[in-house]
């Protein structure tokens, strides 16, 4: 199906870093500084990455990135061996080549996988999990403030950022930092010249003790510089547009501005620019004039709040409206409950998804691990469950008048010390059931009125690390996967859950990581399986027909990844699948949404745009616009 966008965003202006010439915008006559060794805030938080991008800190342990500094935004296949240097300058090379202020990029969420082509700026945006921290002692590692909202048009501008390409060209004076060269050995595959009017490499520091890290044409371990005389010229659909020189290093560099009280925060991140081509042999600049604003990048406010680390998600209806649909998800990282919802008063599925919003860790200092979401009451607005360091279930919700309830400690009444997993359904009559796994059982309570939750029953005994739930042809149905990997199904009868019925497994499948259950487009209920082998098949098992339970078959996936070869399933470690709530009565459009081992969430979908049918490719639910 041909490809068509539901929100329409700034056009693709960058290719990725590592692959191909990075388009820029250098102007005449402008001013810059250098950035200095330990030059104090806000310019500590900002360093660079081992493939020729800029990076700036935004906690103590992550890094905001242009999406391209991290994957191949064609394909979507992941940059690896990133290292990430705060403060870098080539000084500290000289100094000690082995001790060089360095972490390692651990895990990354972006703001799409592929499809730059497709969605356009305001995809290009990643974080990154910095670990393994070495030789930083003494070092000033205080992160950037984000923004809480985007300034006012014509706000002043700052963007601090490792560019290999500096004025003046070839000035051979006593600042050797911005000396140029004509460059062919490295930068060969540039351009029709086949070289590069780029800044003098510098030597690469031995980041293993032994071997020199990554040199190149985009790697050339100069010292970043400073433009601090550009303005916040527009702001089209949260793509930061503004006229900072934006050459090749720019992308992933803070676009930051002082507020009236003097403190300084993150409006968007670097992107790419205009036209300047530094593959010739005569090097051109571009005449500084007001219309000039062609540089731009991800505003802050597709990424202030979204996951750093999304280990599960749970589907729900929209705060305000229950014909909407909403996600919560748990941001294992920061340790905090996030969502977002559809769009729009009236939406449809031609709607796009507000930004993620955070509704905060019930106690500092815990850790966040599984969410479940029902209906508080008939009006259908959601509650929320999380579990809190595998001991503790808090539930928030929202109230009559619209706001959140504070969070609150559900009780587990001495069944369990350890809640391992968790799940939401209904009841016959339609109020909220919760589940949970734990190190003695399965276990269930039911909502008995609008206000009041009954006791704990007793589902399954054993050691269950995954259990789901769905309300499904009269009956309440639940399974299980035990800690060997097998998956067992209950329901409930009149007098009580039935003995538990271990499934059994298609061939090739040795053990089951995760499983959910749903309704298909016919409103027939089926239960999906994520192995944990990986690979693209994603299983499924009928809960209809002559013989529900009994026949394994599987939906073929891969990587949304538009204009290229087909890309392998993400590596998937937990599943949930729903609806869509936008449907009107008497439709059915399933959606299964996943989380994978770098923290990002994505979704495959039976579409109700276009012709009907499963659209198997997984596409990151980090965008807020989907496209078909």
């Amino acid at each position: 199906m041909k490809a068509k966008i539901i929100k329409l965003l700034f056009p693709l202006l960058l290719l990725v870093v590592w692959a191909s010439q990075t388009s820029a915008t250098l102007y005449c006559n402008r001013s810059y500084s250098q950035l200095t060794q330990n030059p104090g805030r806000p310019y500590n938080a900002v360093g660079f990455l081992n493939n020729g991008c800029t990076a700036f800190l935004i906690d103590s342990n992550h890094i905001v990135a242009a999406a391209h500094c991290f994957e191949d935004t064609t394909t979507g296949a992941w940059q690896t061996g990133l290292r990430f240097y705060p403060n870098f300058h080539p000084d500290r090379v000289v100094t000690d080549e082995k001790h060089v202020p360095r972490g390692d990029v651990t895990h990354i969420v972006v703001g799409s996988r592929a499809g730059e082509s497709v969605l356009g700026t305001g995809m290009d945006w990643g974080i990154a999990r910095i670990d393994n921290w070495r030789d930083t002692t003494g070092l000033d590692l205080t992160p950037l403030a984000l923004a809480p909202s985007v300034p006012s048009l014509g706000t002043a501008l700052v963007n601090p950022a490792y560019t290999r390409h500096h004025f003046p060209y070839n000035d051979s004076d006593a600042v050797t930092w911005d000396n140029m060269q004509w460059d062919t050995t490295n930068c060969g595959w540039v351009g029709s010249n086949h070289g590069m009017w780029a800044i003098q490499m510098h030597t690469a520091p031995i980041f293993d003790g032994t071997n020199r890290d990554t040199v190149g044409c985009n790697s050339r371990w100069a010292a970043g510089m400073i433009h601090a005389n550009c303005t916040l010229t527009s702001v089209p659909n949260d793509v930061v547009i503004h006229d900072c020189d934006t050459v090749g290093g720019s992308s992933g560099s803070p676009i930051i501005y002082q507020n009236a009280q003097g403190n300084w925060s993150v409006v968007g991140v670097g992107h790419g620019g205009g036209p300047a081509d530094f593959s010739q042999l005569a090097p051109v600049c571009t005449n500084d004039t007001p219309d000039h604003q062609d540089n731009g990048g991800a505003s802050v406010e597709r990424f202030r709040d979204a996951p750093r680390f999304a280990s599960n998600v749970a589907v729900h209806r929209r705060p305000d409206n229950a014909s909407a649909t909403a996600v919560f998800g748990v941001d294992n990282d920061l340790n905090q409950v996030v969502y977002r919802s559809r769009s729009g008063a009236a939406p449809t599925y031609n709607s796009g998804f507000s930004f993620w919003k955070s509704l905060d860790t019930p106690q500092q200092g815990v850790r966040l691990t599984k969410v479940a979401a029902c209906s508080v009451d008939a009006t259908a607005k959601p509650q929320v469950f999380v579990v809190v360091n595998n001991q503790r279930i808090f539930t928030r919700w929202v109230l009559s008048n619209g706001g959140w309830s504070l969070w609150t400690d559900f009780g587990l009444q001495g069944i369990a010390n350890t809640v391992v997993d968790i799940d939401a359904s209904t009841d016959l009559q339609g109020r909220c059931l919760l589940f949970v796994t734990t190190e003695g059982g399965a276990f269930v309570r039911s909502k008995i009125s609008d206000t009041t939750w009954g006791n704990w029953f007793t589902v399954a005994s054993g050691a269950f690390r995954s259990i789901s739930a769905l309300n499904y042809n009269g009956a309440v149905w639940a399974a299980m996967v035990d800690t060997s990997g097998e998956i067992w199904r209950t329901s409930l009868g009149q007098a009580g859950w039935t003995a538990p019925i271990k499934l059994t497994r298609p061939p090739g499948v040795s053990a089951w990581r995760d499983i959910d259950m749903t309704w298909d487009e016919a409103a027939r209920g089926f239960m999906l399986a994520v192995p944990t082998s990986g690979g693209n098949k994603l299983w499924f098992t009928p809960m209809y027909g002559n013989q529900p339970w009994s026949e394994w078959r599987f939906f073929d996936t891969h990587l949304w990844a538009p204009g290229a070869a087909s890309q392998n399933a993400p590596n998937l470690l937990s599943i949930t699948a729903s609806r869509w709530m936008e449907d009107p009565a008497g439709t059915t459009s399933p959606v299964i949404f996943a989380t994978d081992d770098n923290g990002n969430i994505y979704f495959i979908e039976y579409g109700r745009v276009g012709t009907p049918g499963w659209i198997l490719d997984w596409k990151s639910f980090y965008h807020e616009s989907i496209p078909y």
